[in-house]
C-alpha cells in the first residue's frame, strides 16, 4: 500500500498527540497518589496547649476564737468606813406629793433631767433626779485617794427604792483635800459649798425646769438656788421635820469625750472628785478606765427597769431640793 507522505506525518502526528496525553494522566495519577501517601504516613503530633485550672482565690483562714472566760466577781461597791459624826437613826417620813407632770414623788421617784446619744445611738449623756430617804440627820465622812491624795468625802446616809427594794445610799455632797477634815475645818473654798432649796409641799416640783435652771451660768442662775455652806446644812438637817423628801439631781453617764476634761476637774478640784468618783472605774494608774458597773446598773434600771444589784452605793447631788412635808 503507498501512503501519502503527507498523511503518514498526520498519523504520526496523531500518535505523538496521543501518547502526550497517556503520559501527562500517569503523570497525574502520580502526584496524587503521592501526596495520598504522604498523608498517609505522615504522624500527627499533638503541641499540648495550656490549659487554664481555675484556683480558688486566696482565702482567709480563720483563727480559732478565744472564748473569754467570764469569772465571777463580786459585785463592786463602796466599802463602808465610820463616821466621825455619830447620829441617831431618824428615818424621814413620806407624804403624799406629785410633781407638777403629775407622778407620785415617793422613795422610788426618778425623772430623767438630760439625755444625750452618741454616733452609735448609745446613751451617753444622762442625769437624772432622784428621791431619798434620809435615815438620819447628819453629814458623814469617808476617805478616798486619787493621784496620790487623800480626799475626805462628805454624803448623806440615805435610801433609795429599786424595784420594791430599799438600798443604802451614800449621798455625796461634796469633798475636799487631806484625810478625815472634819466639816468645819474644810477651806473657804468650793469644797465647803453645796447648792441647796428647801422647799413646803404645796410648791410645785419641776425636775426639767429645776435642772435647766439651777444648771445655767452662775451669774445667770437665780437666787432660788443658792450655794451654803456644809455647816450651814448641818444646821438645816437638824431642824426639818419628821416629813422630808430629798431630790437630787446629778449627771450619771459622761460622754466619753468629756473624760479628759473630767480627769482634769478631778485633779484639781477635790469636790468634784468626790462627786465623780461614784461613777467611774478608776485602774490602778488612776486613770478614768470606764464609767462605773454602778453608772451603767443605775442606767439600765432607769431606762429598762432592770433590777439594782444590793450593795452600797453613792449618788451625788449637784443640786439638792429638801422638800417639807409640814
Amino acid at each position: 500500500m503507498h501512503w501519502n507522505p503527507a498523511k503518514r506525518w498526520g498519523i504520526l502526528l496523531i500518535i505523538l498527540v496521543l501518547l502526550g496525553l497517556v503520559g501527562c494522566q500517569g503523570s497525574s495519577l502520580s502526584a496524587s497518589d503521592s501526596v495520598a501517601s504522604v498523608s498517609k504516613t505522615s504522624t500527627i503530633t499533638y503541641t499540648p496547649t495550656a490549659t487554664h485550672t481555675r484556683t480558688p482565690a486566696n482565702t482567709i483562714t480563720p483563727q480559732p476564737s478565744r472564748t473569754p472566760t467570764i469569772t465571777p466577781t463580786p459585785y463592786r461597791t463602796l466599802s463602808p468606813t465610820s463616821t466621825t459624826t455619830q447620829a441617831s437613826l431618824t428615818p424621814a417620813v413620806l407624804f403624799p406629793y406629785e410633781d407638777i407632770n403629775g407622778k407620785v414623788v415617793d422613795w422610788s421617784y426618778f425623772h430623767v433631767t438630760e439625755i444625750g446619744y452618741n454616733y452609735l445611738d448609745e446613751v451617753n449623756d444622762l442625769w437624772a433626779f432622784m428621791a431619798f430617804q434620809l435615815l438620819d440627820r447628819a453629814i458623814h465622812q469617808r476617805n478616798f485617794t486619787f493621784l496620790g491624795e487623800t480626799i475626805t468625802i462628805y454624803y448623806l446616809n440615805v435610801t433609795h427604792e429599786f424595784n420594791g427594794e430599799m438600798l443604802q445610799i451614800q449621798l455625796v455632797l461634796g469633798g475636799t483635800s487631806g484625810a478625815d477634815v472634819l466639816v468645819e475645818d474644810i477651806p473657804a473654798d468650793g469644797s465647803a459649798y453645796v447648792q441647796i432649796q428647801v422647799r413646803g409641799s404645796n410648791d410645785d416640783f419641776a425636775p426639767y425646769v429645776t435642772h435647766r435652771d439651777a444648771n445655767r451660768a452662775y451669774e445667770y442662775r437665780e437666787s432660788a438656788y443658792p450655794l451654803v455652806f456644809l455647816t450651814e446644812l448641818q444646821t438645816i438637817l437638824a431642824s426639818l421635820p419628821d416629813e422630808i423628801i430629798l431630790l437630787a439631781d446629778h449627771p450619771i453617764l459622761f460622754p466619753h469625750d468629756d473624760w479628759a476634761q473630767i480627769k482634769l476637774d478631778m485633779s484639781r478640784v477635790s469636790y468634784l472628785t468626790a462627786r465623780y468618783q461614784p461613777f467611774f472605774e478608776i485602774d490602778d494608774y488612776d486613770r478614768l478606765a470606764d464609767q462605773s458597773d454602778f453608772a451603767y446598773a443605775l442606767r439600765d434600771f432607769i431606762l429598762d427597769g432592770e433590777a439594782m444589784p444590793t450593795g452600797i452605793y453613792a449618788f451625788s447631788s449637784q443640786t439638792l431640793i429638801i422638800i417639807t412635808g409640814e
